[in-house]
């Protein structure tokens, strides 16, 4: 009997353990960028959702052949250049402000000759970097890659 009992609880463990599995909601990728910061800054897109990240800079949020958002790097200083900028255009709106996985962000859109850009600026907390990320796929579609993507430092530089 207690060999019986012994056995349906490693039994139990590995069903736990294979359903917890199976439960996974999220698949990664991540890409280090060493940037002319001197910093190497990893962004990680959740592919689960349907994402994809390319490897060169500029770099692409894709989702199926769509791409979603370019992004690129920009020295730390120029975040607040950018937000005095968009402040005072009259094209210019800033939808939302806030903090995402540790940084400091700001959401605007711009009405260009190319249609409405949809744009996120992203200071990355500890570092000499920023991230300026663009959009024309439209306002939900941007904010929801950009919700899918994880900007930080690299641990290891």
């Amino acid at each position: 009997m207690r060999k019986k009992r012994i056995s349906l609880r490693i039994l139990f463990v590995l069903v736990c353990a294979v359903l917890l599995q199976a439960c996974s909601t999220q698949s990664n990728k991540s890409v280090a960028y060493h940037v002319d910061t001197g910093d190497s800054v990893k962004i990680t897109v959740d592919t689960k959702a349907g994402y994809d990240l390319t490897m060169e800079v500029p770099f692409s949020i894709t989702k199926g052949d769509t791409e979603i958002i370019t992004g690129s790097f920009i020295y730390a200083e120029y975040y607040e250049v950018y937000y005095e900028s968009v402040s005072g255009d009259a094209n210019a709106v800033i939808l939302e402000e806030g903090s995402k996985d540790g940084n400091d962000f700001f959401f605007y859109s711009y009405d260009g000759n190319a249609g409405t850009e949809y744009n996120y600026i992203v200071m990355i907390n500890g570092s000499n970097t920023a991230v300026i990320m663009g959009s024309l796929s439209g306002e939900e579609e941007a904010t929801e890659a950009f919700h899918a993507l994880t900007i930080s430092l690299e641990k290891n530089q």
